[in-house]
């Protein structure tokens, strides 16, 4: 890789690392340079705008979470197994320095942000909803207790879960706390 391609890689990085800890109000270019040991103008060579740079962590972290949830996919035929690893990814940020999702942090600041910044986060959310959508629908296919006029519906719930026990856990600084909501509601799915 060259120097371009690992200072590129390197700004994505802390600039997710950043967002998902202090959220997109809550960091600078300068903050940027200063972890990395660039200067502001190496930033500004990429990214030009605040905005360009977060829109860029945005459409990676989507992507990465996509191939997260396509690898989900090919290693677990169980729809519970399936949830259970989709669980696993937003509990992996808290593990990680008490992060929460980039999504789920950039939601509280929605009304803050540029349209095209919106949208991103909202296609994230929307993947994720189609995605648990697929899952709950093969989990009908095994269960008939599943409620095909629902599916949307528990979608919706199952990312508000995990979204929900993610803060809570991160609040309260319990991982434990995050464990609990999640096997509580898996075991009444």
């Amino acid at each position: 890789m060259n120097n371009n391609n690992t200072t590129l890689q390197k700004i994505l990085d802390e600039g997710l690392h950043l967002i998902q800890k202090h959220g997109y109000n809550g960091f600078s270019y300068a903050n940027i340079a200063e972890s990395i040991g660039i200067k502001k103008a190496s930033i500004h060579y990429y990214f030009p705008t605040k905005q360009e740079l977060v829109q860029a962590v945005l459409q990676r972290y989507n992507k990465d979470f996509l191939n997260d949830l396509a690898q989900i996919d090919q290693k677990f035929k169980d729809p519970v197994d399936k949830l259970k690893s989709f669980f696993q990814l937003y509990r992996s940020a808290l593990d990680n320095s008490s992060k929460l999702c980039l999504c789920t942090m950039m939601a509280a600041e929605i009304t803050s942000f540029p349209e095209e910044i919106r949208t991103d986060v909202n296609r994230f959310f929307h993947d994720n909803e189609k995605w648990i959508e697929n899952v709950l629908l093969q989990k009908k296919s095994a269960d008939s207790s599943v409620n095909p006029d629902r599916i949307a519906d528990q979608s919706r719930l199952v990312l508000a879960i995990a979204q929900g026990a993610q803060l809570l856990g991160r609040s309260s600084g319990e991982l434990e706390q995050y464990d609990s909501i999640v096997n509580h509601f898996l075991a009444n799915l």
